[in-house]
């Protein structure tokens, strides 16, 4: 594992206040939307969709933000969304293949690292879904980053 930062990068976004609990609603839906709406817009699509995480602690109670974003270019703006420029972003991150259940266990691998070295983080997380498969999760791909500082 190591630290890298990651460049800024042109996204439209969804923004929700939401808990680990109540995070099913928001799988596969928002993507179709956005997708959607880059179509209409006749964006270029640049990457893979982010479930950005701002304010999880891992609770499944605990109310945070989680913004849906799919980087894009040629866009300004959207009646239906937001469009932003995300900030360079300094994190350690971990991919992991296969189902999304699985994805706790990679959070701990990255907490125990970020700990036994006494790294100091931030309050956001990402995941990167870089191959969404629903038929068969085992090929689900996708790339968890913790936000250091």
């Amino acid at each position: 594992m190591e630290i890298k930062t990651h460049p800024p990068m042109t996204v439209l976004y969804s923004s929700h206040r939401t808990t680990l609990n109540t995070l099913s609603q928001y799988v596969g839906t928002v993507l179709k939307d956005l997708l959607a709406e880059a179509a209409d817009q006749k964006a270029l699509i640049s990457g893979p969709v982010y479930w950005i995480y701002r304010g999880a602690d891992g609770n499944p109670e605990t109310e945070f933000t989680l913004e849906i974003a799919l980087p894009v270019q040629w866009l300004s703006s959207s009646e239906k969304f937001g469009v932003k420029q995300l900030p360079a972003f300094k994190s350690l991150a971990q991919e992991h293949i296969g189902p999304w259940d699985q994805l706790p266990a990679v959070y701990g691998q990255l907490l125990n690292y970020i700990d036994e070295r006494k790294i100091a983080m931030n309050d956001e997380c990402r995941e990167i879904y870089v191959n969404i498969d629903f038929q068969d999760p085992a090929n689900n791909i996708t790339t968890v980053q913790m936000g250091v500082l």
